[in-house]
């Protein structure tokens, strides 16, 4: 390691080109930053994938995700001003961002939003089932209980869309939607603590102070960090400086209370100081014995943010930095204003470093750890010698490191602070699942007002919206839909808790139940099939009923069946089964029907002393009686 380093110390002025390549996400690296922690908060970090204890002042770039657990807050701010605050049990992940629109998706929980962008900008919040979009100034509040998204607007409006159609919320209403195409809009529910302390927040952000009229106008959004922490004092070189007035550390120096971390292929330097997120990056940091340290802020139209203005040496095992004093060059990888050097794409073995670096002769100006502690974030005691030795390289610009230390990050590099969490209080297993890169996927960002979050090439439809005179708990309005599910079914969700069968297609119209009755009338609809009467075997004819006639077996017998619109087989007398009349002298003549195989005789055979009907019309019997009638006249002749 030492020989690594021997010969590194000769080319260390490349070396930072040579293991890594250039930043890719310095431009939107100081779009959004963490301003709150209360709590054991937690971010998923887009590099690694992995959970990770939250800092304030850590920078949020795409892909990562926040989660509040129980007894939590949390907050963030973008460079336009805008304030997101998460209450407990929150779980958010940020879709797409830039400086002028972002996207948000929420899973569960409560959040405050208090949007100060212009109108050509739209920061987008979407849910399971809703997106809600604000093109400008607007206060307002989106809670997620079971099932539904509530949109509560206090100030200015927002445009909230689900699958039916889209519709505006303006202030003093509240608009509840579901995946069902519910929506129910109200008055906004009376304040609660969760209003209440968003709404103090509120009234600190948006004073007015004396920081606000001293910064450049594209710094005014953090003027309430200037205001709370500090103070402002002229001095004849720079004119207005401020100062801070929290510090309580002796030794305190600039970019030493904090850590750097890997964010967006750079080390970016986190300050653990709730103001540290405008004074380490953006302006310079200088000293005066009457004042102390102060801060420079940057000339009005000059204003460029970058990950630390530090000027850097490697020495043996220790990195060290120093603030940049006004008008020291700095050396970076992107375009950071006047007085820097943009390092991407120049052969920096032709860089002259001309800094005079005048922090190093102020008392405990330089910081210095080891290597060990730079990438793992673990603080650990400096020698003295080394920093004497460390404050001579900078001096004779020896050991001079042009852009950010060559050191390879390791894991705990992406993390803002080290340090563990409870088990309670990690994310629960269907925050864990969820995962940014397929969210972002099907759901787009769509900064245009007049084309739809949810189909992006097509116009919004209207959404059908039912007016309450006032809020109504979601347990309450849950319960109502549920009971009306079974007669306005306005959704595919509809058929949640429906017997099966019984949801119908949107427009078309409701058939009628299956019939089951043992009696159908006559409706010239063929109804279920009966068994076939050709199927039933017949039975020999019965006493005192017409031959021909058959019954089914084991039941008595019933009336003719009405007419069912379905004809039956027809029953031909001359293909039937008939017994004859029991002849003098001999049996009785049976008649087969047609086209069927001869069947053996009935089993019950008919008493003599019972004289069947004679079937009328038939002419062997016409025949019969004439021959009977003239044998009986011969013999009376006789």
């Amino acid at each position: 390691m030492k020989a690594f380093v021997k010969v590194f110390g000769s080319m260390s002025i490349v070396g930072a080109l040579l293991l890594f390549p250039p930043s890719s996400g310095a431009d939107s690296l100081g779009a959004i930053r963490v301003n709150l922690v209360q709590g054991d908060v937690q971010v998923k970090i887009a590099d690694t994938g992995e959970w990770a204890p939250a800092s304030v002042n850590m920078p949020l770039v795409e892909g990562d995700e926040l989660w509040v657990p129980e007894g939590s807050r949390a907050a963030f701010q973008t460079t336009r001003g805008d304030y997101v605050r998460l209450d407990e049990g929150m779980a958010l992940q940020i879709l797409r961002m830039d400086l002028s629109s972002c996207q948000f998706h929420l899973t569960e929980g409560r959040v405050y939003v208090l949007n100060r962008a212009p109108k050509r900008s739209v920061l987008q919040f979407d849910t399971p089932d809703a997106s809600i979009r604000a093109f400008g100034n607007a206060r307002f509040r989106i809670d997620i209980p079971g099932g539904e998204t509530d949109v509560s607007v206090f100030r200015g409006s927002v445009q909230t869309e689900n699958g039916d159609g889209t519709t505006t919320v303006r202030a003093g209403n509240m608009l509840a939607v579901g995946a069902d195409g519910y929506a129910e809009l109200s008055p906004v529910s009376p304040p609660d603590d969760w209003q209440r302390w968003n709404a103090q927040r509120d009234r600190n952000v948006l004073a007015r102070g004396k920081s606000y009229g001293y910064l450049p106008e594209e710094l005014r959004a953090y003027s309430s960090d200037f205001e709370a922490n500090g103070r402002w004092v002229n001095v004849p070189e720079y004119g207005n400086v401020w100062t801070p007035t929290v510090v309580v550390a002796a030794d305190w120096a600039p970019y030493r209370n904090g850590r750097w971390v890997w964010r967006g292929g750079d080390y970016v330097w986190v300050g653990y100081e709730p103001w540290g997120w405008a004074p380490y990056h953006y302006g310079r940091w200088t000293f005066a014995v009457n004042v102390g340290w102060f801060w420079v802020p940057p000339a009005r139209g000059d204003v460029y943010w970058s990950p630390g203005y530090v000027g850097w040496v490697r020495t043996g095992d220790h990195v060290a930095w120093v603030p940049l004093a006004p008008r020291e060059t700095y050396y970076g990888y992107g375009n950071h204003g006047r007085y820097s050097t943009n390092i991407t794409n120049v052969n920096i073995n032709q860089v002259q470093v001309t800094n005079v670096y005048r922090n190093v002769n102020v008392t405990n100006s330089i910081t210095v750890v080891n290597q060990t502690t730079f990438i793992s974030g673990r603080p650990s005691s400096v020698d003295r010698s080394v920093v004497v030795n460390v404050r001579e390289d900078f001096a004779k610009h020896r050991n001079i490191v042009v852009g950010r230390p060559p050191i390879q990050p390791v894991e705990t590099s992406y993390a803002p602070v080290v340090r563990s969490i409870p088990e309670a209080k990690r994310p629960p297993a269907a925050v864990r699942k969820i995962d940014a890169k397929e969210l972002r996927q099907s759901r787009p960002l769509v900064t245009e007002p007049d084309r739809s979050a949810f189909r992006p090439q097509a116009k919004p439809a209207p959404l059908e919206v039912r007016n309450v005179e006032k809020p109504r708990p979601a347990s309450e309005r849950a319960k109502e839909r549920q009971q009306a599910l079974p007669k306005e079914r306005r959704g595919p969700a509809a058929s949640q808790g429906s017997p099966p069968g019984t949801v119908e297609q949107r427009g078309k119209p409701k058939e009628a139940e299956p019939k089951e009755k043992a009696e159908p009338k006559a409706t010239g609809k063929p109804e279920r099939p009966q068994p076939p009467p050709e199927k039933v075997k017949p039975e020999p004819p019965q006493r005192g009923g017409p031959p021909g006639t058959v019954e089914q077996r084991g039941k008595p017998k019933e009336a003719e069946p009405k007419a069912t619109g379905k004809p039956e087989r027809p029953q031909a007398p001359p293909e039937k089964v008939k017994p004859e009349p029991p002849q003098r002298g001999g049996p009785p003549v049976a008649v087969e029907p047609r086209g069927k195989p001869k069947e053996a005789e009935p089993k019950a055979k008919p008493e003599p002393k019972a004289k069947p009907e004679r079937p009328q019309g038939t002419p062997v019997d016409n025949v019969r009686s004439e021959d009977r009638v003239q044998e009986k006249s011969r013999g009376n002749r006789r």
